[in-house]
């Protein structure tokens, strides 16, 4: 089965492509509801970028964020673009990135997610985890401090893009942030939020059915994660990530962007010459 990516693209010819803008060319290229396309002419160079609703295609308009964290957040690639669109987008309240490391799944989300936070589109953030290491790596033993301190290693992620942890204790004292270990979510009906989980590669479908059945009103579910970096035999046999992707594509409240390109620096992407 081909690989959903959450876009396609396809080549017109500039007849076609006058087709298409005027609405005469009715063809929706098999796209599924919340699907991007991007639209190519016969020289393979991109042209533009829309998205099928369900009924028609709307343009897909260029994103940036704007925060007093990050400073000024532009999509560097395509596939970017697309994830901020699909992040801002009120009526998708399902949204998953997939991409291998340093293709920006934790910037982008986070970027979007503290920007709708103060600007009052939610109360918070609920940053979830479950709280697996790297595998082949030693455990560190149990670790001190009250919930929060043992928590606090596997939210890094968020931490790093507010500015190391003071940032993090900032947006978490003032109610913006709460961390939850995936083991204590049952049972929450969390409401207003975004609920947000990285590495979502060590999760079963179980995990995210769970998660789902946590989105209450005004919330919205956010996942990210990378296919390669498994870190037990469980995850590869049950991969939530993939049978979430696979089960939900096409749905009108879930939305899909994978990722491809590694942005983070040069050095990063030195990692793929090891396979």
């Amino acid at each position: 089965m081909e690989e959903y990516l959450g876009y396609r693209e396809v080549c017109l010819s500039d007849e076609d492509m006058a087709a298409f803008y005027s609405g005469q060319l009715e063809d929706n290229f098999g796209c599924l509801t919340n699907e991007y396309l991007l639209l190519k002419n016969t020289n393979d160079e991109l042209c533009d970028q829309v998205r099928w609703t369900g009924e028609q295609f709307v343009k897909v308009p260029f994103k940036q964020i704007n925060s007093r964290f990050f400073g000024k957040v532009k999509p560097r690639n395509i596939q970017q673009q697309l994830a901020l669109d699909m992040l801002y987008n009120q009526d998708i309240t399902v949204k998953f990135l997939a991409g291998k490391f340093g293709t920006g799944k934790d910037y982008l989300m986070s970027s979007a997610a503290i920007d709708l936070v103060e600007k009052g589109k939610y109360n918070k953030i609920v940053w979830v985890r479950n709280n697996i290491e790297v595998k082949n790596s030693k455990p560190i033993g149990h670790l001190p401090g009250d919930y929060n301190d043992k928590l606090l290693p596997f939210a890094m992620p968020l931490a790093d893009h507010l500015g190391g942890v003071d940032g993090l204790e900032i947006m978490m004292n003032q109610g913006k942030i709460e961390l939850v270990h995936l083991g204590f979510i049952r049972g929450r009906d969390i409401r207003n939020s975004i609920i947000m989980c990285s590495e979502a590669e060590n999760m079963t479908k179980e995990h995210i059915q769970l998660l789902l059945g946590r989105v209450g009103e005004g919330s919205s579910l956010w996942v990210n994660g990378d296919y390669k970096q498994v870190d037990g035999e469980v995850f590869v046999k049950n991969s939530g990530l993939i049978i979430a992707v696979n089960k939900l594509k096409g749905h009108p409240r879930f939305g899909y962007v994978k990722l491809l390109k590694t942005e983070r620096s040069e050095t990063a992407a030195m990692a793929d010459l090891l396979d």
